[in-house]
């Protein structure tokens, strides 16, 4: 059937945003005395919401309303902060003037809140046309959960099977695979590739020039 639909992640895939996290979560630390972390740590803190990367980076048992406290001041913190270094990776841009060249739908979904997913995609790539950008709201289950993913291939209209859905973490894999889409991972981004090659991707992308070639590839 061919691929007519990507979904990417964000953090890691589009968009190198870690310095920016680091940075913003390190300040939320200070303010109530907690140990702070290098950037490369927090490689290992993100990709499952901001609750879930305060849980990780205090490294001790906290009690609901502190970590309620600490992500509405990451919140507030990140607003202020998320364009001070983050960059799209080198090569994405023109891979997604390309996909739309070529008609290939694009969205984006990320464990990302919402607003800040909305917002970053449209600050970073105001010239591309997506289908659907959504982030991490109480309506939607964070991935791997495939709710979401379901739920953008409905609104583009195409089957599950005709959707490649590309990321950098093995919550992208296991996402893909629980949606009946093709999963492509990529090197460039915050975890290893053992770590997805664990995962059975169907294919590894080194390069964002790799993804065109991988999907226009797919009968």
């Amino acid at each position: 059937m061919g691929i007519d639909g990507v979904i990417f992640d964000l953090d890691g895939t589009l968009l190198d945003t870690i310095a920016d996290l680091a940075y913003s979560v390190n300040n939320v630390l200070l303010r109530y005395g907690y140990r702070t972390h290098p950037v490369e740590a927090y490689k290992q803190f993100i990709g499952d919401g901001m609750a879930m990367l305060i849980q990780r980076a205090v490294g001790e048992t906290c009690s609901d309303k502190e970590i309620t406290k600490l992500v509405s001041e990451l919140k507030d913190e990140y607003a202020k902060n998320w364009n001070r270094e983050t960059k799209p990776y080198s090569g994405v841009h023109d891979l997604l003037k390309e996909l739309s060249h070529k008609k290939i739908k694009i969205s984006v979904f990320s464990n990302k809140s919402h607003e800040f997913t909305v917002e970053m995609v449209k600050y970073y790539f105001p010239d591309i046309a997506f289908s659907t950008i959504l982030g991490l709201q109480d309506s939607i289950p964070r991935k791997p959960d495939p709710h979401g993913a379901l739920l953008i291939a409905h609104t583009m209209q195409l089957e599950p099977s005709q959707i490649a859905m590309i990321g950098d973490s093995a919550t992208d894999v296991e996402m893909a695979h629980a949606c009946g889409m093709y999963s492509i991972g990529v090197s460039w981004g915050y975890r290893p590739v053992a770590l997805l090659l664990q995962h059975h991707p169907h294919a590894i992308a080194n390069t964002p020039g790799d993804i065109i070639r991988i999907i226009t590839s797919v009968i």
